[in-house]
């Protein structure tokens, strides 16, 4: 009889807990979200003034298909984004144009390092070979 109770007293146990941990479980963030400073920055700039650029996150080119991921949206070469048309794709950059205006989007923007600083200034660069 003692053994039983034991036994229930340490099934009650294990119970109290497996259900006590779950509540305290920290929910996951989607590692594939934007930055909030991005969301964040679209919505305060629909009511502050001018939209902020659109992002380029991704240009797509093969033999059977050209275009880009703008802003989560797949617009293929031709396309429309908005009221903008995609005339324009290279590995780097593309072009939309809309009403006169013609607007380019870097997948990178530019930044300076020092091989570039160094042919700049027409020093040789160092190769290192490794094995």
């Amino acid at each position: 009889m003692a053994d039983r109770m034991m036994l229930a007293q340490a099934i009650a146990a294990a119970a109290a807990l497996l259900l006590s941990s779950g509540s305290a479980a920290q929910a996951l963030t989607d590692p594939t979200r934007p930055p909030l400073e991005l969301i964040m920055g679209a919505a305060a700039g629909a009511a502050d003034g001018p939209a902020p650029r659109t992002p380029l996150q991704s240009i797509l080119m093969s033999t059977a298909r050209k275009g880009a991921i703008i802003n989560g949206q797949y617009v293929p070469l031709g396309g429309t984004y908005g009221n903008a048309r995609l005339v324009g794709i290279s590995a780097t950059e593309v072009t939309l144009k809309s009403d006169g205006t013609v607007e380019v989007l870097q997948l990178n923007p530019p930044t300076e390092n020092t091989s570039v600083a160094s042919r700049a200034e027409g020093k040789p660069e160092k190769t290192v070979k490794r094995p």
